[in-house]
């Protein structure tokens, strides 16, 4: 009889780090529709069983990934927002991450009905919260910027990147332009230029 291999134990925090990572790994060009959980699993060294466990489901799989990126956006953010980031490196970083991959899987998501409805995006509000603190700490003596202002802020930066990921190269091309860089650049002049004046 063969020697069976082995299992190795791990914590349920290192199966899903591993699950997650090999899911990245095998979508590769083909994107959210082409991810197999067999291959997912052979990739982790884990077993098909595991992965429904820990994600429930494919689509399951596809929005955890999606919340550990917008986890490490929104820490990155938060914590260069501290360090004198600019409004252009962080529209960057945003688009950036969007561009990685985060826009295809929010599609695919929706055309699977797998995203909840309605509910709050407590890191959505935790970069709200750290963006009005930092206007708040630049305001003229007596005025209180509007967090409403910055909720809207959040919101276009968020609705641009999810924009451009999905079809600015396209745009780009029907006037000649091929890197996002100017877009972004505006985007940050824009938005920099409004919240001077309602500070």
């Amino acid at each position: 009889m063969a020697n069976k291999e082995k299992r190795i134990r791990r914590s349920p925090e290192e199966a899903q780090r591993l699950i997650l990572d090999a899911a990245e790994r095998s979508m590769g060009a083909g994107g959210p529709a082409s991810l197999r959980l067999q291959d997912v699993a052979r990739e982790a060294g884990v077993s098909h069983p595991t992965i429904l466990h820990h994600f429930g489901s494919r689509e399951g799989l596809v929005l955890a990934l999606n919340r550990r990126s917008m986890e490490a956006l929104t820490a990155a953010l938060i914590t260069r927002m501290g360090d004198d980031e600019t409004a252009q490196d962080g529209i960057a970083r945003t688009f950036a991450a969007y561009r990685d991959g985060i826009a295809e899987r929010l599609v695919w998501l929706l055309q699977a009905g797998a995203l909840p409805s309605g509910g709050k995006l407590s890191r959505y509000d935790d970069v709200v919260d750290s963006l009005q603190r930092l206007r708040e700490g630049a305001a003229r003596d007596g005025h209180a910027p509007d967090i409403a202002d910055t909720r809207h802020v959040v919101h276009l930066t968020v609705v641009a990147a999810l924009g451009d990921a999905l079809i600015g190269s396209r745009l780009r091309g029907s006037y000649g332009e091929t890197s996002s860089i100017p877009f972004e650049r505006f985007l940050a002049g824009l938005i920099r230029d409004y919240l001077t004046a309602r500070t």
